[in-house]
């Protein structure tokens, strides 16, 4: 993706649908009256020079022969008709195509190119098969929006619904990422800080707000396990370790490899990269170099790729023919050991898990205690406490080199200077004696109790180098569960009896990095990851309406023989030949 814009000519027009609104298009083509096969996408940032899209890959495009048509959502841009995140794309996308299909600068073979929201709308397009619609390449995607990006684990992801909920007609952020958090914490109902920040209520904001769980319905945009069954169309997908969108991602592969007719041409790269730099390959949107290192993480030449001459490769095959296109179905880069890892589907066939369990004496809090990982079941052990204060959380940000405060997720970060708190457990492993590869779902099982009527648990997981200096993995800030919500998110919430042991399933998600020999993991669960997410107040109130004054509550985490607490790890055993 870039904002990196060329002098490419081009008209615009208006693509109807059909309840009548019109979406407005930039069509670049080499000739208008000659038909080419299309690259198109539709996206909520604006489809103009100052907005976030692919128009910059319009003169690589035509000069390999291909049209290529930039959209504003409907509500978007020049767009008519009201933007309600992803309600009316599936329909939208549709008609989009099929009327693109029927014009004289297009041969009826139609491709969409797209990352993030822009890559998820191939897949709301293909639900229906439209029937110009030959391949895709939806990176960064999402499957379902409520319990990735708004309501993971049944908790509120406060800081990212607010700001992109905000953004303006045009795209542009109209809230910064920086604003004062702090100051936020006391705002009760949190539901209307909107009205505190902008002055009026924001729909977008209010919209993710309410995606609360309990059934699929609540989300606009929920892929059921089976839907991929109904989708017939070769797709190649881009993501990254560090990409939020990651489990979206992999989801639409695995659905795909599982469900889908079209198996056989479902293809997927995914590399040590964030949510901007994956659908390049790890390049710079702004500048197209290489982004190395990203936090703490030093990637390698050999960790990077010209996404858009394979994605071209790709296209070539299914909306030209003539060619062939040929790749392992999974390319998978492992940081650590820094190499690709090929496979035929996602988790890898050959990943044996293993448990790694928590134990200490009783005081595994902060980086000072006891608690360690061991690959041995524990016996009898002390429970390990902490205190969950609401208004005095653990925060989700650190400062990068300039000073500026920057959020944890997508940044592979030393998680120190968060973690020597009385409100954080640590858990750390012996040093290893060998290299530990980790590829697939990472999973904690964390068995837990409160005080209070509800209550978040978060975990992160680091990789700690012989120096000392941690990085953390995964592709969100913390992996995350709320009690009330421990039976999943299709499921009506379950009342909590304060005090009462229960079990729950902390997601990592997809995880591929190799442990070297010397380092240690790192384990760390709190109940607090402000401003990322917004605090539980303990009052069994929903956390978006509660106006309850916020109680401070009694957290513990078991690791004995009744209760065992164990993280799941994907095992693969490299050999030379995976370079």
């Amino acid at each position: 993706m870039s904002t990196k814009k060329l002098d490419n000519d081009f008209f615009t027009l208006r693509i109807p649908l059909r309840d009548g609104v019109w979406l407005a298009a930039d069509v670049f083509t080499p000739d208008r009256c000659i038909a080419h096969p299309l690259v198109l996408e539709v996206t909520p940032y604006g489809r103009g020079s100052d907005g976030i899209n692919f128009r910059d890959e319009a003169a690589f495009w035509l000069s390999r022969g291909y049209s290529m048509v930039v959209a504003d959502c409907r509500g978007k841009g020049d767009s008519q008709g009201e933007f309600e995140a992803f309600v009316n794309e599936r329909a939208d996308c549709y008609d989009a195509i099929e009327w693109l299909a029927e014009q004289p600068f297009c041969n009826g073979r139609i491709g969409m190119r797209g990352s993030s929201y822009t890559g998820t709308n191939p897949w709301l397009a293909a639900l229906d098969n439209p029937a110009h619609l030959m391949a895709i390449s939806p990176s960064a995607s999402t499957a379902n929006i409520r319990d990735e990006i708004t309501w993971s684990g049944g908790i509120f992801m406060f800081q990212h619904s607010l700001t992109w909920g905000s953004r303006s007609r045009e795209g542009h952020p109209v809230l910064s990422q920086d604003l004062d958090w702090d100051a936020l914490l006391s705002h009760r109902p949190m539901i209307t800080v909107d009205e505190l920040l902008l002055g009026k209520t924001s729909p977008g904001f209010r919209q993710m707000a309410a995606y609360a769980g309990g059934n699929d319905a609540s989300s606009p945009q929920a892929f059921a396990a089976t839907e991929h069954a109904r989708i017939d169309v070769p797709a190649l997908a881009f993501t990254g370790w560090q990409d939020g969108c990651l489990a979206g991602t992999l989801a639409h592969f695995q659905g795909m490899r599982t469900h889908s007719d079209a198996r056989s041409t479902q293809y997927l790269v995914v590399g040590p990269w964030d949510h901007m730099g994956a659908p390049d390959g790890g390049h710079d949107f702004l500048t197209g170099q290489p982004v190395s290192p990203l936090g703490d993480l030093a990637i390698p030449a050999h960790g990077f790729i010209v996404a858009r001459e394979l994605i071209c490769a790709f296209f070539d095959q299914h909306l030209k023919g003539g060619s062939t296109f040929e790749m392992p179905h999974a390319r998978l880069f492992l940081t650590g050991s820094n190499r690709w890892f090929e496979t035929g589907d996602f988790p890898p066939p050959e990943a044996e898990r293993r448990s790694l369990y928590l134990h200490s004496g009783g005081q595994a809090n902060g980086l000072r205690g006891n608690g360690v990982l061991v690959w041995e079941a524990p016996d009898d052990e002390t429970v390990d406490e902490f205190l969950h204060d609401p208004l005095h959380p653990v925060p989700s940000q650190l400062a990068d080199a300039t000073g500026k405060m920057r959020t944890l997720r997508e940044w592979p970060r030393d998680l120190a200077p968060l973690l020597d708190r009385a409100d954080v457990l640590v858990y750390l492993s012996s040093p290893l004696s060998a290299d530990l590869s980790v590829v697939g779902k990472v999973v904690l099982n964390l068995a837990v109790a409160s005080d209070a009527l509800d209550a978040d648990f978060f975990c992160r997981l680091e990789d700690v180098a012989p120096d000392g200096i941690g990085m953390r993995l995964g592709s969100h800030g913390a992996a995350r569960q709320r009690l009330r919500a421990r039976a999943g998110p299709t499921v009506a919430e379950e009342p909590y009896e304060p005090n009462t042991a229960v079990d729950l399933t902390l997601d990592l998600g997809g995880i591929g990095h190799t442990f070297l020999a010397g380092h240690q993991l790192r384990l760390s669960v709190c109940s607090s990851a402000y401003p990322e997410a917004f605090p539980n107040p303990g009052t069994g109130q929903p956390v978006t309406s509660n106006t309850a004054e916020p109680r401070v509550a009694r957290q513990r985490v078991f690791h004995d023989a009744a209760r065992p607490s164990w993280l799941e790890l994907p095992v693969v055993l490299l050999t030379p030949t995976d370079a």
